[in-house]
Formats: structure tokens, sequence, C-alpha cells
């Protein structure tokens, strides 16, 4: 099968990153490794903005050959930016000053960049305790194209949210204090497909892995896609093979058998 497969697209959390440990799976990075020098090209395919990446620490022990973040909204083929979708400044504007007013925290991402519009508050501090990661500076927006915003908040404010936020704009809670406030569709298959169309590669000689139910989109856009054991029931049904969980080194196993 080696001969025939050219790309994988690779979700980071409870994929090659676990949780658990606050550490990464080590033999399914070796395996990707391994599909590189088979000649196969890896891109990271994941919800995190580009900043949040870095400060994982996965450009340590991995050098991928493209980076899909924000959720398929940004692209890096190696180090040229493919695409981004930027919000709009009113939008980001408007949702600054609904957050100011209830005293709650954005997280403003770039294409590279990312930082807080105000100091960590609790509600700060417990998402970071589940997703542990470096806190960025506070800064001011200052009409810099923005890809990404995160707010920290747990359940009780959804509803008002919804109602002060401008209509163009849709809450998604992925956590129990973290909810991205979203302009566009982006889906990680969508970004799937535009990479695919720029590399003049097939669905067909393509590869995803992951184990939510946002790599569904891509599974759909690859001729082979891979759930973890530990990731959801949904996103086990839309694959077309179901790997061992991150603890048992899942991804690496199921590599090892398409490099072969």
């Amino acid at each position: 099968m080696r001969n025939k497969l050219k790309i994988f697209f690779i979700d980071i959390d409870w994929t090659i990153l676990d949780h658990n440990k606050h550490d990464w799976d080590y033999e399914s990075i070796k395996a990707l490794k391994e599909a590189q020098k088979a000649g196969i090209l890896v891109y990271l395919n994941t919800a995190r903005p580009y900043d949040s990446i870095v400060h994982t620490g996965i450009f340590d022990v991995f050098k991928p050959d493209g980076v899909v973040c924000t959720n398929g909204g940004v692209v890096f083929c190696g180090d040229k930016l493919l695409y981004a979708n930027v919000i709009p400044e009113d939008m980001v504007r408007q949702v600054e000053k609904v957050a100011n007013k209830h005293h709650l925290v954005l997280e403003l991402a770039s294409t590279k960049e990312r930082y807080f519009t105000a100091k960590a508050n609790t509600y700060v501090h417990k998402y970071f305790s589940v997703f542990v990661e470096v806190i960025p500076d506070i800064r001011k927006y200052q009409n810099k194209d923005i890809s990404q915003i995160l707010l920290f908040a747990p359940e009780k404010y959804d509803e008002v949210l919804a109602k002060e936020f401008p209509k163009e704009v849709k809450l998604f809670r992925f956590d129990t204090h973290g909810v991205d406030v979203g302009y566009f569709n982006n889906e990680k298959g969508t970004a799937v497909k535009k990479v695919l169309k720029h590399l003049n590669i097939s669905k067909d000689e393509a590869v995803s892995a992951g184990d939510s139910f946002d790599d569904v989109s891509m599974f759909n856009e690859t001729g082979i896609s891979i759930a973890m054991g530990n990731g959801t029931d949904f996103a086990k049904e839309h694959a077309s093979i179901i790997a061992p969980p991150i603890g048992e080194h899942g991804l690496a196993k199921i590599i090892k058998q398409l490099i072969e």
C-alpha cells in the first residue's frame, strides 16, 4: 500500500497527544516519521490555532509537512500560508464588547499569534487545567486579522450570549468552560479538500485520523479514515478503520500496517 498513499491528515488531541498522561504518544510519532521516510506527506489537522500548536511542543518532536489549524480555517503548506478565513473587524469588536460586559475573557487568534483580551479568571484556569497550555499575553484588539475567537465561560452564559452576540456568529461549546465563537463554518474536511487540490493528490491517496465529531468531515474527504478507539461513537461510525486507543499506541499500529 506504500506506493499508493501520498498524504496523512492527523488530528492532535487524543490522537497523538494523550491528555491522561499530558504527553505525546511517541510510538505514533515515530510511525509518522517512518511514513515520511516512505515518501508520505504528514499534515497536522486540528481545531487549535497555530500558536496553541506551537505551545504543545509538537514541533520539537515532529516536523509536519503542513498544518491545518483553526478547525480548517487556516492552512499552511510547509511554511507558506495557503489560505485563512478572517472574521470581519466589526464582528470581533461586537463580540469583545459583549464579553467585557459580562467580565468574560476572550482568546483572539490570527494565523500565527493569539492573545487574551483580559486577565485570566477562574473560568480560564479551569479550562487550562484540562487543556494544559501556556496562557498568552493580554492585548487590546488592534484590527489585525482574527481567524478564531475562543470564549471562556460555563454553560449558564450560553443563552444570554447567544442573544447579545451578533446574529451572524455561532456558539459552539466543546468543553465545560470553552466555547468557540464562530463566524465561518470552518471544517477540517474543507481544508483537506483544498490541500489535496493544491497538491494534486487524489482522495484515494489520502488518509485521515482523529477521535471526535469534528474529524468526521475530514474522514469524508479521504480514502482511508481512522477513528481512535478512545474516540466518540460518532467518529467510529464514520471511519473505515477503528484503531486501538491512544493509550495502546493505536495510531502507530494502523500506520505501520498501511505503510508496510
